[in-house]
């Protein structure tokens, strides 16, 4: 087994693995993800079962072993969903249809199917696909969206993503979060999100979701208090600041 010596960031050291990775097809396992037994031959059997399914993911649990509702499957990302999720209309409202399609609360999870973006905790990919997309953007370091983008080229490429309840991942959670300040995620997140928005709608799109950004981080920070309401305004300011300046 190959070990990296240095800690590049996640979308480096992906990377870095798949491609020097001997078989295929390839599994990407967050530190915080425990694999239960059984769960990657189920993965690996929904790919050999289509050719169309160019990668599958499986069900996170949290801690007690339940399934994390609202995180394992997702539809992308739109203006409405992003909207309703930044001005707070996912928690006054969570029962609006941008929501409820982007989280897709309707579904019933029993059986496997294909979906848009399973999370990215356990993601497993046909190393061909990997080499034909060139992996995952770097540009989303040091995280958020790197899946969602790389899920997405999956589909506008022409390929599928199943999804398979039956593997099951215990995702221990917030490891990336530990070692950023509030204001270093907030940074972080919406600067991907942003960038998501640019890269597969155009500058327009990423136009409008900055102004949704700098409009929610401004409506949080007359909600909070204390430092939280510090770092809400600072985002804000960085974002409007980085808008101004064509960034």
């Amino acid at each position: 087994m190959s070990r990296i010596s240095t800690n590049a960031g996640f979308d480096p050291g992906c990377n870095q693995g798949w491609r020097i990775a001997k078989g295929d097809p390839v599994l990407f396992l967050n530190p915080d993800t425990e694999c239960l037994p059984g769960s990657v031959a189920i993965l690996e059997k929904s790919l050999s079962s289509n050719p169309d399914f160019w990668a599958a993911g499986g069900m996170l649990l949290d801690r007690s072993q339940k399934p994390q509702s609202g995180f394992n499957v997702r539809a992308f990302p739109c203006l409405g969903s992003t909207a309703a999720e930044l001005l707070l209309l996912d928690e006054i409202f969570p029962r609006n249809r941008w929501t409820r399609r982007y989280r897709m609360t309707d579904r019933h999870w029993e059986s496997a199917g294909e979906v848009d973006q399973p999370a990215a905790a356990c993601l497993l990919v046909r190393k061909p696909v990997l080499e034909r997309l060139e992996g995952f953007d770097e540009r989303f370091t040091p995280a958020w969206f790197e899946d969602v983008d790389l899920c997405k080229r999956i589909h506008t490429a022409g390929g599928k993503i199943a999804f398979d309840p039956l593997a099951r991942f215990v995702h221990h959670g917030g490891i990336s979060l530990r070692t950023l300040t509030r204001e270093e995620f907030l940074r972080h997140y919406h600067r991907n999100q942003i960038l998501y928005f640019q890269k597969h709608h155009g500058n327009a799109a990423s136009r409008r979701v900055r102004r949704l950004v700098i409009a929610g981080l401004r409506l949080r920070a007359l909600l909070f208090r204390g430092s939280a309401r510090t770092a809400y305004w600072n985002a804000a300011r960085h974002f409007a600041r980085a808008g101004r300046a064509g960034a």
